[in-house]
């Protein structure tokens, strides 16, 4: 059963007080708040759309989108050439990549799944993994990178 956006709002109010709403429509919805996994704070927006059709023009929906607002990701000083692993291009705003937290179209999310319970995990878990790549080099998070056309 797909979880309306006011559930998944419900749902986010009760698990991480600290996010608030940016905007929120029955079909959409933005929040932005902190998070902390390991050593640094992180300000995220998460978005999430089902998609509507507006008079002529069709709105695409997409599952919950993570970017780290602040402060913005960066490439390890030591290997400046090295791409920040796990992240696809954001064409809406380039220096802030969207976090690749899972893989889109495998079924490890669905309209079912509360964002406050996936998303945001995953989220923490993206941002330690980040961290720990900062300081050795290695991605210890595991799963598939998106291919070099999808990463930033």
């Amino acid at each position: 059963m797909t979880l309306s956006i006011q559930k998944q709002m419900e749902r986010m109010r009760r698990a991480w007080p600290d996010f608030r709403v940016l905007s929120a429509t029955d079909w959409l919805v933005t929040w932005e708040g902190p998070l902390r996994p390991l050593a640094m704070r992180y300000t995220v927006r998460v978005s999430m759309c089902f998609g509507r059709q507006l008079r002529n023009t069709v709105i695409m929906g997409y599952a919950p989108r993570v970017t780290v607002v602040d402060p913005l990701l960066r490439r390890r000083p030591e290997q400046p050439e090295e791409p920040i692993p796990h992240i696809y291009v954001n064409r809406c705003s380039p220096d802030r990549p969207i976090l690749c937290v899972y893989l889109p179209r495998s079924g490890e999310w669905g309209l079912q799944d509360a964002v406050a319970e996936t998303t945001i995990p995953w989220a923490i878990d993206w941002l330690a993994c980040y961290e720990g790549w900062l300081a050795t080099g290695e991605w210890a998070g595991g799963g598939v990178h998106p291919t070099r056309e999808q990463a930033a």
